[in-house]
């Protein structure tokens, strides 16, 4: 079916502007004018692209808002659709929505824009209790924005879609949700008769009232993804000051993010030495302890970890609170880490385990879903060293194969971290991390296959510094 166009021209409408533009410019050549064939393709492409911002210009739900739903098992790639009251636009049928093919409903709950610390906190607590109350539904990362300002008006939220065979899962969502304050949006989707798609909102207040019915449209994927987009500043950091705000915002909730804060302020500003500092990256159970011990006792380095040892005993702490806080920490982590390298800098080369990269790698492949495909693009700026953070000499990422790494995790018989373990259940989620680290820049990571015995892989490694380092 037809597709409505909202607000921006889309992945596709791109493609056709390109090659439309492609095609005109290939009309002008002497060779082709004569060509009554591709003048007609060039006419009809046009006129159809002329019929298309008509649409979308007389649309008169153009500035609704839209909703994302993340990757799943039904659409490999994000979901987006938005709503109308209006009788003229093109709504969706089950078929367009196969989650609703065989009938039953769907729901999505959206946490009213307010603090990020506490619409952060209620978002992880909300998703958790819905994940125990619903415990054969799945439940799928939902974004709701306004496309005229995605920063100011994104309120993140759940998609959910329970099995047939639960048929009170409105009832116990209604139950979860009369618990949390107002701010908490409840819509239903549903077949109509004559098959197609139908939003119910919900007041909940006492009980569930439907306040509010329009039919839902199918929305393209915008070209820039608003997942992508509300990374920076809910999950990513690029200043110590933004890390910083945080975690004094969740302070009198979070006593150790006070002692995380008072790490700071002891190692500014920086005052870099003359020697090399290089960067060992990977997954885990890819070698990185065994190499960085290697690299110190041939280099006569100092060895450092991130996140750094005056800050690392609360760790547990903070990887379980929510997303927000949990990646400030690591933020500020790399800031605290970056002043002990300059330190150490002064006297030997520094080997680093780990820093910003691994940071940013996880936090990109976590809020990504699907595949590597819906990763933000080569050189966007979220792959971009922070401005204010040490810059190392040399990065580099050390790979080994799916099986390799299982088989490595599991004869250290160590404790893993909810990320480790997610790394070996899934591997779409091995894949988004691994490629991020391939797209960071500035410095970008030199990759070592670090299958082989590790002897044969310190010394490619040592060639490597030889090669890029002063040393």
């Amino acid at each position: 079916m037809d597709l409505a166009f909202v607000s921006s021209p889309s992945r596709n409408t791109m493609k056709v502007l390109a090659s439309v533009g492609a095609l005109s410019q290939m009309l002008l050549t002497p060779g082709c004018r004569g060509h009554k064939l591709l003048l007609q393709v060039y006419f009809y492409a046009r006129s159809g692209l002329a019929n298309s911002k008509r649409m979308a210009s007389s649309s008169p739900d153009s500035k609704s808002r839209i909703f994302a739903v993340e990757p799943n098992r039904y659409s490999p790639n994000p979901f987006y659709f938005t709503c109308s009251r209006g009788p003229s636009a093109p709504f969706m049928t089950p078929k367009d929505w196969p989650m609703l093919d065989q009938g039953g409903l769907a729901f999505s709950v959206c946490i009213a824009k307010g603090g990020r610390v506490k619409t952060a906190s209620l978002h992880k607590s909300l998703g958790q209790e819905l994940s125990q109350q619903l415990p054969d539904s799945e439940i799928l990362r939902l974004i709701s924005y306004s496309p005229e300002n995605l920063p100011g008006s994104l309120e993140k939220g759940f998609f959910i879609l329970p099995p047939h065979s639960c048929p009170d899962a409105q009832k116990r969502l209604c139950k979860v949700l009369m618990k949390y304050p107002q701010g908490i949006q409840l819509c239903s989707y549903s077949k109509g008769e004559e098959h197609e798609i139908w939003q119910c909102l919900w007041e909940l207040n006492g009980g569930a009232k439907e306040t509010a019915r329009s039919r839902v449209l199918r929305v393209e994927e915008p070209v820039s993804s608003p997942f992508v987009d509300s990374i920076k500043g809910s999950a990513m950091f690029y200043s110590l000051e933004d890390a910083c705000d945080v975690l004094e915002e969740c302070s009198s909730v979070i006593p150790e993010a006070k002692e995380v804060l008072a790490s700071v302020q002891p190692h500014r500003p920086l005052d870099e030495g003359r020697f090399p500092v290089i960067v060992i990256e990977g997954l885990d159970a890819t070698g990185k302890s065994t190499l960085t011990e290697s690299l110190r006792s041939h280099l006569n380095a100092a060895l450092l970890k991130s996140p750094p040892d005056c800050i690392s005993q609360w760790r547990t702490i903070f990887d379980s609170e929510s997303a927000l806080i949990k990646r400030a920490y690591y933020a500020i982590g790399n800031y605290i880490g970056a002043a002990e390298i300059a330190k150490a800098s002064k006297t030997s080369p520094v080997i680093v385990d780990r820093f910003w990269h691994s940071t940013a790698a996880y936090t990109i492949a976590t809020e990504m879903g699907g595949g590597i495909h819906n990763l933000p693009d080569h050189h966007h700026d979220v792959y971009h060293w922070p401005e204010d953070l040490l810059r190392p000499d040399l990065v580099i990422l050390l790979t080994v194969s799916d099986e390799e790494r299982i088989h490595r995790i599991r004869k250290r018989g160590l404790q893993e971290t909810k990320e480790e373990r997610e790394l070996e259940a899934n591997s779409m989620f091995r894949q988004r991390v691994e490629e991020a680290y391939k797209r960071m820049e500035n410095p970008a990571c030199l990759i070592i296959d670090a299958s082989p015995p590790m002897a044969v892989v310190l010394q490619e490694v040592l060639a490597l510094i030889k090669k890029h380092c002063d040393i």
